[in-house]
């Protein structure tokens, strides 16, 4: 029984932690049972300190960090699908790793020359950072311009030719970036420019927080990393959106700024109007045979509803007319949408 404590050494233990005076006596040695009590004072003294490294602190909550993790798992995947109808070939992409580090040592991480892409997430302030490694954009262009695609066998920095085609490729990537940050808000994200040496890249303080999302690209002949840097300072405002609880319920509804945005975008969109008079079938003989005034019965009477068209599909019905000299269609009706597509 001498390794239990009594309650008097339990209680002398409680009130040690509670005013501070925890620490460690050294001496002769103790009887049996002082010695278990010095044992548990050091292991609740060892359990209660924690290291912390000022040059490093910890501002991104680790919930905050798995949600940028399932996040940037979707990017991953929708990445993947981009690259393999570009480079017609199946391209696969993984998280390797999202890290909180310093500005500064992610930028000894970066070799030289690299492909280095500043972009902006308007309306936020700040930049962010877009790294393809040298390996894999050599693969890329290589296999762009007709190559089976292999790396270069000495790293160097893209002609303007090369660097266009993958500017391309990085603006189709941060299109697949806002679709995917759309759970967290609407974002623009924006190409600001473009280095080859990390040295005269400088979007953050050097010791200021970044989050690293390191992504794998394999392909059949080759791999490499891309790399996506968010300063904190750029996500401050957005950060408690990144919770697990805010992101799910983000994810099940509809924001007011996403539905706007697609209003916005599709009131742009250009589609073809066709007001379908009628439709009949004529053999290759009499349709060679009409002449000017000849009389082509249709299926639909002179008074009914014309089927309108928007692309290919029957949306409308409706009826012709001019208004001064141009052509109009008035809608009458909307056609249901599943007899429209059966249609």
């Amino acid at each position: 029984m001498s390794d239990i404590l009594s309650q008097e050494e339990v209680d002398a233990l409680l009130n040690a932690v509670s005013t501070g005076s925890l620490v460690p006596e050294s001496g002769p040695e103790k009887p049996s049972g002082t010695e278990n009590g010095s044992l548990a004072e050091e292991s609740l003294n060892e359990k209660s300190v924690l290291l912390y490294d000022f040059r490093r602190p910890d501002r991104v909550s680790k919930d905050q960090m798995r949600t940028l993790q399932n996040l940037h798992d979707g990017y991953a995947r929708l990445l993947s699908t981009t690259l393999s109808s570009y480079l017609r070939t199946l391209v696969e992409i993984d998280i390797v790793s999202v890290d909180q580090l310093t500005y500064s040592e992610f930028m000894m991480s970066i070799s030289n020359p690299s492909c280095i892409y500043v972009f902006q997430m308007e309306p936020l302030e700040g930049a962010a950072i877009f790294e393809v490694n040298p390996s894999l954009v050599f693969f890329i262009v290589d296999r762009l311009f007709g190559g089976q695609g292999k790396p270069s066998e000495h790293n160097r920095e893209l002609t303007d030719i090369e660097k266009n085609v993958l500017t391309k490729i990085v603006e189709r990537a941060l299109l697949n970036l806002k679709e995917v940050w759309e759970h967290v808000g609407i974002f623009t994200p924006k190409i600001e420019s473009y280095e080859t040496n990390s040295q005269f890249v400088q979007i953050a303080p050097p010791n200021e927080t970044v989050i690293l999302i390191s992504l794998e690209v394999r392909m059949k002949h080759g791999s490499g990393l891309i790399s996506l840097c968010f300063p904190y300072m750029l996500l401050e405002s957005v950060i408690t959106k990144l919770s697990g609880e805010s992101w799910i319920s983000g994810q099940r509804t509809t924001t007011q700024e996403t539905r706007r945005l697609l209003e916005t975008e599709l009131a742009a969109t250009e589609l073809g109007t066709t007001a379908v008079i009628g439709e009949t079938s004529l053999s290759i003989r009499d349709l060679l045979q009409l002449q000017n005034g000849d009389v082509v019965v249709l299926d639909k009477l002179a008074q009914s509803d014309l089927v309108v068209k928007i692309g290919d599909r029957p949306k409308f019905l409706g009826k012709v007319g001019i208004v001064g000299r141009n052509k109009c269609i008035q809608v009458t009706s909307i056609i249901d949408r599943e007899v429209g597509e059966d249609g």
